[in-house]
């Protein structure tokens, strides 16, 4: 997937009906609101088409001119629309099937969230999904050994004589390689946002 800023995304959204544009949208946004549905005990059938209402109800919205970036951040904006369509759908079900839920687990008692647990669980998924974006876009500029290095050492948690070892790097460089990649990731992060 290229690499394209939330403002990007919403410019060619905004005055496009190109599939090409659309897609771009949807793969960039619903995972997000698929996790976050999922997460709020939705089965995954319902949480596709959770997400497919949250994205057409956010289209339309967009092009009426009822979300303006200047006024707050695209995540806040779709959290409100997502929760909304989630919540609607899941009240929708019968009661038997909210009391135990044999699909995704989950009981009646712990469909019970207040606001603050909700968004906390969509920051999650939306600090996971721009996190995601940016570690690919990290690996696609810069060189292969390098990514390896942050990678093993900085996700994977390996002792940094391991990396050394297995990548034939200095130690000083496996740390050169984690500051480069961390550093282009906060960038990668500010401009996403």
């Amino acid at each position: 997937m290229e690499w394209a800023t939330t403002t990007q995304i919403l410019e060619e959204l905004e005055d496009s009906n190109d599939s090409h544009v659309w897609k771009n949208f949807c793969d960039h946004f619903n995972p997000v609101v698929v996790r976050f549905a999922r997460r709020l005990g939705l089965s995954a059938v319902d949480a596709e088409d959770a997400a497919q209402e949250a994205m057409m109800t956010f289209l339309r919205a967009f092009r009426s001119g009822k979300y303006q970036p200047a006024k707050g951040r695209l995540s806040d904006w779709l959290f409100g629309v997502a929760r909304r369509v989630i919540l609607n759908l899941r009240g929708r079900r019968p009661l038997e099937l909210l009391i135990a839920d044999k699909a995704t687990g989950t009981s009646f008692w712990d469909l019970i969230q207040d606001d603050h647990d909700i968004k906390t669980t969509w920051e999650t998924e939306w600090q996971q999904m721009v996190l995601s974006r940016c570690l690919e876009q990290v690996r696609r500029e810069v060189d292969h050994r390098i990514f390896n290095a942050f990678e093993l050492y900085a996700l994977c948690d390996k002792p940094v004589d391991e990396v050394t070892k297995s990548l034939g790097m200095s130690r000083n460089a496996v740390y050169i390689a984690k500051s480069r990649v961390l550093s282009r990731l906060r960038q990668l992060k500010g401009q996403f946002e």
